[in-house]
C-alpha cells in the first residue's frame, strides 16, 4: 500500500465500504490515517457517514465544507483535505465518486497529490454488477475514469459480492475478471475485499492481499431503515 490510495469504481461496486475497511485495517500502522470522502455526486453510502466508527479507531475523517455527513448533498470539497495529502507522515485514503462522473473531482485536486511512487489509484470491481461483468465493460469504465480524472489507474481490487449472499464462487468469478482485465491493461490485482465469513475460502495462490470486509455502511442503513 502506498501513502495515498485513491479508491474508484462503478456505483454499487462497494468502493466506499472497501475504503472504510481499508482505513480501519491501515490504522494499525504507526503513521496517522485519514479517510477523505470526495464523493460529491452520490448521496447514498458515503464513507463519511461512519465518522463515529472511524474516529473511534483513530481514523481522521474529512468530508464537505458544510460538515454534514448524512442527508445533505453538498458538492463542496473541504480545504482540510490538503493537509493529509501533503503530510508525508500521514497515510491517506481517498474515497472518490463512482464512475467517470464521480472521478471528475479528482482532476481538480490532482495538483496536490504526491508523486506516483507515493500514490496509487485503485479501481474496485464487482463482477456481480450488470455494468461490470465483462472485461470490455471494465476496461471502458477504467478508460472513462482516467479520462475524467487525468490520473492512471494503477491496480485493481476484486470486491465481487452479493452482500450477505456472497459465495466463494462469486469471489472466484471476480478474480478471473480481474486477471483478464489485468492481463489486457497490465494492471495487478492488489486487494481482495472479502466478507469476514469467507476469508478462509480464498485460495492461497491468488495474488493480492485480503481485506476482510464488515458491512458498516449497509448494516447501518438497514438498521436505520428499520
Amino acid at each position: 500500500m502506498k501513502r495515498v490510495s485513491i479508491v474508484t469504481g462503478h456505483y454499487g461496486s462497494g468502493k466506499s465500504e472497501f475504503a472504510i475497511n481499508l482505513a480501519l485495517r491501515t490504522v494499525s500502522a504507526e503513521c496517522p490515517v485519514a479517510l477523505i470522502d470526495l464523493d460529491v455526486v452520490n448521496p447514498y453510502f458515503r464513507s463519511r457517514e461512519r465518522r463515529g466508527l472511524l474516529e473511534k479507531h483513530a481514523v481522521r475523517v474529512i468530508g464537505n465544507t458544510m460538515g454534514q455527513d448524512v442527508g445533505v448533498d453538498v458538492p463542496a470539497i473541504s480545504a482540510e483535505m490538503y493537509g493529509p495529502l501533503q503530510d508525508e507522515s500521514t497515510s491517506a485514503i481517498i474515497d472518490a465518486g463512482g464512475d467517470p462522473v464521480g472521478a471528475r473531482v479528482l482532476g481538480s485536486v490532482r495538483h496536490v497529490l504526491p508523486a506516483a511512487e507515493d500514490c496509487e489509484v485503485l479501481c474496485v470491481l464487482n463482477a456481480s454488477r450488470p455494468e461490470t461483468q465483462s472485461a470490455e465493460q471494465v476496461i471502458s469504465l477504467i478508460y472513462g475514469i482516467e479520462r475524467e480524472s487525468g490520473l492512471r489507474v494503477s491496480a485493481l481490487v476484486n470486491n465481487t459480492h452479493m452482500l450477505e449472499h456472497t459465495s466463494a464462487a462469486e469471489l472466484a468469478r471476480g478474480y478471473a475478471l480481474c486477471c483478464e482485465v489485468g492481463r489486457r491493461l497490465e494492471l495487478p490485482t492488489l486487494y481482495h475485499g472479502v466478507l469476514q465469513s469467507l476469508v478462509e475460502e480464498v485460495p492461497a495462490e491468488w495474488s493480492g492481499e485480503i481485506v476482510p470486509i464488515a458491512m458498516h455502511l449497509r448494516e447501518a442503513w438497514m438498521h436505520d431503515a428499520g
